[in-house]
């Protein structure tokens, strides 16, 4: 599972949590047998990533740390780094926290981040309505590409002083293609509201679905999850499914 560690690196802030505090975890995990069974921790805020957990039936807590996600002028110029760089400062955030009050049990913790790719540049949450319009004006008639990064912390310990920590992190991309767009369709989906906190400036889940002509990839991607290949690469997720 790549690294192992005393305490994660790269993380900071302080945790928000909607369930349960991150102190309060450990109660749950269990070893049974040959068996390791995992707290799951979401490492993030978002509805729609919360969403896709549910719908696929993943117990999970929510443990959103308020993380700096400022990149540099080279992680701007790799956006799929880029992705990967803050899924992974997220997840070791909730990571640290979670170590920080003497975590004893065992936990996988799942960060993200997602951003749209138009030619090399990074479309993140528009400011203003001015630069939604940018976005979507550049968007139209356009393929553009939407990299998900998934970053996978796997804790074990027995007790507080004896911690074993490994992650991995993957990206995927799912490509995008928009219907040309008149200023008129633009004016209009932007009355609606529901650009001003999607990175790209809309919602392929909702009714930004009506300015895309295709898409080859997951759409799980997209919204800011792909949850197909999370289920596919970490059985240990996989398996926690009620169904």
């Amino acid at each position: 599972m790549g690294q192992k560690a005393d305490r994660p690196a790269e993380a900071n802030g302080g945790v928000a949590s909607e369930q349960r505090g991150c102190g309060a975890l450990g109660a749950e995990a269990a070893v049974v047998g040959e068996v390791i069974d995992f707290e799951i921790v979401l490492a993030s805020a978002s509805p729609r990533r919360r969403d896709i957990l549910e719908q696929a039936g993943i117990p999970f807590t929510v443990c959103a740390s308020d993380v700096d996600e400022s990149l540099e002028p080279d992680d701007l110029a790799q956006p799929v780094e880029a992705a990967k760089k803050l899924a992974q400062r997220k997840a070791g955030a909730a990571v640290q926290e979670v170590l920080g009050v003497d975590y004893v049990g065992s936990l996988i913790v799942i960060g993200a981040d997602t951003v749209v790719d138009c030619r090399g540049e990074i479309f993140g949450k528009p400011k203003d309505a001015e630069d939604a319009k940018r976005m979507l004006r550049r968007l139209s008639g356009r393929t553009h590409q939407v990299h998900t990064a998934v970053s996978v912390w796997m804790i074990h310990a027995p007790n507080a002083e004896d911690v074993s920590l490994g992650y991995r992190t993957f990206s995927d991309t799912t490509h995008v293609r928009f219907k040309e767009l008149a200023e008129r369709d633009i004016e209009d989906y932007l009355a609606q509201g529901e650009s001003f906190d999607k990175a790209g400036a809309y919602a392929i889940q909702g009714r930004g679905a009506a300015l895309v002509e295709g898409i080859e990839g997951y759409r799980s991607t997209v919204v800011g999850f792909p949850i197909e290949r999370v289920l596919d690469e970490f059985p240990d997720i996989a398996r926690m499914r009620r169904m």
